[in-house]
């Protein structure tokens, strides 16, 4: 192993020791009055921006709308079933995440967990229950037609494209990998950026919330 790359090792095992200690420090200093400074994890918008309306169709073949959103902590991630790595990847990453949440925070039960397919021409109501069930049975899959995908998408600013070939089954998809995070009034809070990791997302949900309860009193 050569010297540069113990160095560069070692700086990298530093930082992730720093910020996990900035974390730790933030939290038990300030509790209720925590504050999030800028990061490559999480984007946190001061002025949340409300949605308007939309209406897809979850898996349990309910109306999954702004109604859905209402009174709950929504994770969501877009994505398809036939999706290769990313996509299950960042689900496995999400079940980790809200065990973390579950196991450390009270009223976790005001969180949800939602894949929004992409891909309608493939991914039916009963291929996503099956898919996102895999994962986890809490996990919501939601999908609608092409216009109400994109209505819901365009408001969160994520960006994906489904180019179908006709006769071809495996034709491309391409989505943003970022997590989008919803507050109890259905408004567009943050987002968190790749790489994801479950106890760092965990633990930034933690000290936001914090935030948002002492903006609340």
């Amino acid at each position: 192993m050569s010297l540069k790359f113990r160095i560069m090792t070692t700086s990298i095992a530093l930082a992730v020791i720093a910020a996990v200690a900035w974390l730790t420090l933030i939290d038990r200093e300030f509790d209720s009055r925590a504050t999030l400074l800028p990061d490559q994890v999480i984007t946190v918008f001061p002025d949340p921006k409300p949605l308007t309306a939309f209406a897809l169709t979850d898996h349990k073949k309910r109306a999954f709308d702004l109604a859905s959103l209402k009174g709950k902590w929504s994770f969501l991630f877009f994505g398809f079933t036939h999706c290769p790595d990313v996509c299950p990847t960042t689900l496995a990453v999400l079940v980790r995440a809200r065990e973390y949440i579950a196991k450390n925070m009270a009223q976790a039960e005001d969180i949800q967990f939602v894949f929004v397919s992409v891909d309608p021409n493939r991914d039916t109501v009963a291929k996503l229950g099956e898919y996102v069930s895999y994962f986890d049975a809490e996990f919501l899959g939601a999908t609608g037609n092409s216009g109400q995908i994109a209505n819901l998408a365009g408001q969160l600013g994520a960006p994906y494209q489904v180019t179908i070939t006709p006769g071809v089954e495996n034709y491309p998809v391409t989505h943003t990998t970022a997590v989008f995070l919803l507050d109890p009034r259905a408004r567009y809070h943050a987002v968190f950026t790749p790489p994801h990791d479950a106890k760092v997302i965990s633990e930034r949900f933690q000290i936001m919330r914090k935030i948002e309860r002492g903006n609340a009193t």
